[in-house]
């Protein structure tokens, strides 16, 4: 087989999996689920110099709010940050959700410089 052949075949299998119920997604995500730094799983993150913000994705039963989570920066330097966030709050509606709930914060919410390098700390997955 060649690699166009290869490819085909990963992504009929990966399609069939799907198709055939193996991706399962849970809409009942505690307020537990944290990494080992106890920071927030989240589903995605985008850091945007352009607008200047972080958005997160987060794991949502349908009622979550940016007032659930506490971002934690720490400066490194004049132009070298990290964030991370943690929940501190549960979701407790019963809503379907496995895209998630986009929450944004501009840099100024969070007291990063525009220009800064930002580093998310929190795993990114299911």
């Amino acid at each position: 087989m060649n690699l166009k052949q290869i490819g085909a075949v990963a992504l009929a299998g990966a399609s069939a999996c799907m198709l055939s119920g193996c991706l399962i997604v849970s809409a009942d995500v505690k307020g537990d689920y944290h990494d080992d730094n106890h920071y927030s799983r989240l589903l995605g993150v985008e850091v945007s110099a352009r607008a200047p913000e972080i958005t997160i994705i987060a794991h949502s039963n349908g009622c979550t709010e940016k007032s659930q989570f506490e971002p934690r920066v720490r400066k490194h330097g004049d132009n070298d940050v990290t964030v991370a966030f943690q929940r501190v709050s549960e979701d407790r509606c019963k809503a379907f959700m496995p895209e998630g709930k986009r929450l944004t914060w501009s840099f100024s919410d969070l007291g990063i410089r525009e220009g800064a390098s930002v580093r998310v700390l929190n795993v990114i997955g299911r």
